[in-house]
């Protein structure tokens, strides 16, 4: 009777240990692959257009960087780290078995594992860079495309706003439907 309330026992804590090694495991993984500082760098990276738009539209140099610093500041002030950490051990751990968190660590542990991490900031961007280049080329091609999208959509819902409207009198609130009676001749 002790050993099968023991087994039930155990049984009902495994998950819950088996959590805690998946989460520990995915806070390594986090840790091992710089999560932290992609995430600055992908700050970053994406305030870097805007500030170079602001400097081809003639903003002045020391008023972008102010504007680079003040952002910089925001980022370090909303973004701890410290607080992201588990939430980010949470989906890593939910998404990954923990076999499969140990494989990633393990790859990522290996020179070529450290090489990809190294690199992989810096290529997602130039990736990012094409593809937004191409979206970019063909904007007017898409602008083109969805504005007749939205004049189609005007058309229907005026030829279905009008077939919907009853054809009674004229009502006094349309003046431009109030005709005024002829005057008798005298």
């Amino acid at each position: 009777m002790k050993i099968s309330k023991l087994l039930v026992l155990a049984v009902l804590i495994a998950p819950v240990c088996h959590a805690d090694d998946s989460l520990a495991l995915a806070a390594k993984f986090l840790d091992l692959s710089g999560t932290e500082s992609f995430m600055q760098q992908t700050f970053e990276a994406g305030l870097k257009p805007s500030l170079d738009q602001m400097r081809s539209k003639g903003a002045p140099a020391d008023l972008v960087e102010s504007i680079h610093a003040e952002a910089r500041n925001y980022f370090q002030e909303n973004f701890k780290w410290e607080e992201m950490r588990p939430q980010l051990a949470k989906l890593y751990a939910a998404a990954f078995t923990e076999a499969e968190l140990a494989q990633i660590i393990a790859f990522y542990e290996t020179p070529t594992g450290q090489k990809t991490l190294a690199k992989l900031p810096s290529l997602t961007q130039q990736s990012m860079a094409l593809s937004l280049s191409g979206v970019q080329a063909n904007m007017p091609e898409f602008q083109r495309r969805v504005g007749a999208l939205i004049q189609d959509y005007q058309k229907k819902a005026a030829q279905a706003a009008a077939a919907a409207a009853p054809a009674a009198a004229p009502s006094a609130a349309d003046p431009a439907a109030i005709t005024v009676p002829a005057q008798p001749s005298k």
